[in-house]
């Protein structure tokens, strides 16, 4: 029921009404769903009518933790004004990245995994990831047996502290490397992140045999 009333608010701003009357259920139910997704920051009430002693709410949807979305809305219209094509593109990467991080961080995460799954040769190690991150352009890296540092990260440089990491998608690409390089699976956790008021990304794996 959530993903149908997520589905309406694409389209346009809608009432608890209208929207109990769209999907054929009542209004308590649609209510309870909609103060939900309030909670986690995807619905907000974007206009209010008062109609003698009621007041009608119009609600769309809404980037999750507002304060990232907005820092990266501005960015993309900043891009726009210079005519800046790259940054336009990383920002406009960085924001959907940071709704889905949001909204399904397990599936960007394992996205994350397929891509360096793909990317993976046998008998590659850490150092040809590290290599092979700098020749993409997501940021200077250094690493160790079993720690890989980012500086400069392509996803998430720049970015408020928001209590936690941003680069699912990144602890995904590294085990997906890993695994289909060393021929056994790994788990990747970020440590230090843009995210957690760190200036670096910095990911400890460690390969869990089968």
């Amino acid at each position: 029921m959530r993903e149908e009333i997520l589905k309406l608010l694409s389209d346009r701003e809608m009432t608890v009404t209208e929207l109990a009357n769209l999907l054929d259920i009542s209004k308590a139910t649609v209510s309870h769903h909609i103060e939900k997704l309030q909670r986690e920051g995807l619905v907000k009430v974007v206009k209010e009518e008062r109609i003698k002693n009621f007041i009608r709410k119009y609600y769309s949807l809404s980037i999750p933790n507002g304060k990232v979305g907005e820092i990266l809305v501005k960015e993309i219209k900043t891009c726009v004004t210079k005519n800046d094509r790259v940054e336009l593109f990383r920002n406009t990467v960085r924001l959907l990245g940071y709704v889905m991080l949001k909204t399904s961080p397990h599936l960007f995460k394992r996205a994350g995994y397929e891509v360096g799954y793909s990317l993976g040769w046998s008998g590659a190690k850490v150092e040809d990831l590290a290599e092979l991150w700098e020749k993409l352009g997501l940021g200077k890296t250094s690493c160790s047996k079993n720690v890989l540092d980012v500086e400069n990260c392509y996803f998430c440089s720049g970015l408020p502290n928001i209590g936690t990491t941003y680069c699912k998608f990144d602890e995904g690409l590294i085990a997906g490397f890993l695994t289909k390089s060393i021929g056994e699976s790994y788990i990747v956790k970020e440590i230090k992140c843009w995210g957690t008021g760190d200036e670096l990304c910095e990911f400890e794996f460690k390969e869990v045999k089968n």
